[in-house]
C-alpha cells in the first residue's frame, strides 16, 4: 500500500505545476494563438453557446461541475462527426503578448466552429486531464479506500461517467490544426502524456502482482480492463496530434461511451515519410514535427514503449489484452519515428526494439484464445507490429 501511494505522490508530483494558465502568465499575458473563434448564434452552437455562458457565470462549485457536464454532453452530439472546414488552411500566427486590461478579443474573429473551437473550451478540457490524472493515480490493486477515502470501484465509475466524455471530446478537438495549436498551447500534450504514464504505471503494478496460475478476482481483472480502454482514448488522441490526417484514414477503435462498446474502423497504412510529406502543407508539416518534438520531450515514446512492454507482460500472464490499444500504440509509435533520427536513437536505447522483437515472437493471449478466422484483429496487429519494426529497424 505504501509503494502504491508513493508512486500515487510520484505521478501527482510530475503533473504539478502546470496550472493550465497561459504562458507568461506571471509576467505579461499571452493570448492563444490567433484567430479567435467563437459559436454562432444560430442553430446547435448557439445553445452550446448559451450553456457555456451559464457555465462560466455560475459561481457554486457542484453547481458548475454539473452545467460543464451539461455542456459537454451537448458538445459531444453536435460535433460527433465534425470535420473542419479549410482544413489546415488558417495562417500560423505566434501568441501576441496583451497588457492586462487589454481585450483580447479582436475584429478578425471567426465566428461559428468551421475551423476549430473557442480557446477557452479547449483549455477547460486541457485542465480536465490534470483531475483525471489524479483520479487514475489513487486507483490501487486492493479493495479498499484510497488516499480520496473514496472506493476504487468509485473511482473508476467517475472516471468512465466523466473522464472519459472528456478525453472524448478531445479527440474530436484534435481534428483541427488550429485547436491542436492551442492545446499544445496550454501544454496538453504534457498534460496528456502524464495521463498515459499514470495509467500505465498502475496498469504496470497491476500486472506485477499477478501469476499464471492465480485465480486474479473479477475486481482485479476489471480494472486491468478499464485501464486500457482509458489508454484506448489517450493513445488515439496523441496519434492524432502527430498524425493529423489519422481521423481521416480511420476511426480510430475509439469506444462508444453511451453503449460501453467499441468500434474499429478499417486500419489504414502508414505514409511513408516522402507521401506524407506532400499530402501535408507547410503549415501543417510545422505541426506535425512541433508535436514529435513535444511528445518526445515530456516522455511520451518511454511511456508508449512502457505500454507495449505491459501489454506483453499481460499476454503472457494469459490475461486479456486490448487489441485496439496496441493497434493505436504501433501506428502512434510508427507516425512519431518516421524520418525521426533522434527519435529513433533514443526508441533505440530505452530498449523500444527489444520490446517489438518480443511481440514477433509471442503472439498475444487473444490470438490463442480466439483461434476463429473471424478474428480480423489479430493479423491487422500484426501487420501493423511489422511496419513499426521495419520502419525503425531500417535506420539502424
Amino acid at each position: 500500500m505504501n509503494i502504491v501511494k508513493g508512486v500515487a505522490d510520484l505521478i501527482r508530483r510530475s503533473s504539478s505545476g502546470h496550472t493550465g494558465e497561459s504562458p507568461g502568465s506571471q509576467g505579461e499575458r499571452l493570448s492563444p494563438p490567433t484567430p479567435r473563434i467563437r459559436f454562432s448564434e444560430v442553430d446547435d452552437e448557439a445553445v452550446l453557446s448559451s450553456l457555456w455562458e451559464r457555465y462560466e457565470n455560475t459561481a457554486d462549485k457542484e453547481e458548475k461541475k454539473r452545467l460543464f457536464h451539461v455542456f459537454l454532453k451537448q458538445f459531444l452530439i453536435v460535433f460527433k462527426n465534425w470535420e473542419p472546414v479549410n482544413y489546415g488552411q488558417l495562417p500560423e500566427a505566434a501568441p501576441t503578448a496583451i497588457q492586462p486590461g487589454e481585450n483580447s478579443t479582436g475584429g478578425n474573429d471567426i465566428v461559428g466552429c468551421f475551423a476549430g473551437h473557442p480557446s477557452e473550451i479547449i483549455l477547460t478540457l486541457t485542465e480536465e486531464i490534470m483531475q483525471l490524472t489524479t483520479l487514475v493515480s489513487e486507483l490501487n490493486t486492493s479493495a479498499g479506500r484510497t488516499t480520496t477515502d473514496l472506493p476504487a470501484a468509485t473511482i473508476s465509475f467517475i472516471i468512465t461517467s466523466e473522464g472519459l466524455p472528456v478525453l472524448y471530446a478531445l479527440k474530436i478537438i484534435a481534428r483541427s490544426l488550429h485547436n491542436c495549436r492551442v492545446f499544445g498551447y496550454y501544454d496538453g500534450i504534457q498534460k496528456l502524456t502524464a495521463l498515459m504514464k499514470g495509467a500505465v504505471i498502475q496498469l504496470k503494478t497491476m500486472t506485477g502482482s499477478l501469476s499464471v496460475d492465480e485465480n486474479i478476482s473479477n475486481f482485479l481483472t476489471e480494472k486491468i480492463g478499464f485501464l486500457q480502454r482509458l489508454l484506448v482514448y489517450v493513445v488515439s488522441i496523441m496519434c492524432s496530434l502527430i498524425d493529423l490526417d489519422s481521423y481521416i484514414y480511420e476511426k480510430a477503435q475509439m469506444y462508444n461511451i453511451t453503449e460501453g462498446s467499441y468500434e474499429i474502423g478499417a486500419s489504414s497504412s502508414i505514409n511513408s515519410s516522402n507521401s506524407l510529406k506532400g499530402s501535408l502543407s507547410e503549415t501543417r508539416l510545422h505541426w506535425h514535427q512541433k508535436a514529435i518534438v513535444s511528445v518526445m520531450e515530456a516522455g511520451g515514446l518511454n511511456w508508449l514503449v512502457e505500454l507495449m512492454r505491459v501489454m506483453r507482460r499481460l499476454s503472457m500472464k494469459e490475461q486479456w489484452t486490448d487489441m485496439p490499444l496496441q493497434c493505436l500504440t504501433l501506428r502512434t509509435l510508427c507516425v512519431a519515428l518516421s524520418n525521426n533520427s533522434r527519435g529513433q536513437n533514443h526508441f533505440k536505447s530505452i530498449g523500444g526494439l527489444e520490446v517489438l522483437l518480443d511481440g514477433l515472437a509471442l503472439p498475444p493471449i487473444n490470438m490463442l484464445l480466439l483461434k476463429s478466422d473471424s478474428n480480423a484483429d489479430g493479423p491487422r496487429y500484426f501487420v501493423k507490429l511489422f511496419r513499426v519494426f521495419t520502419c525503425v529497424l531500417i535506420f539502424y
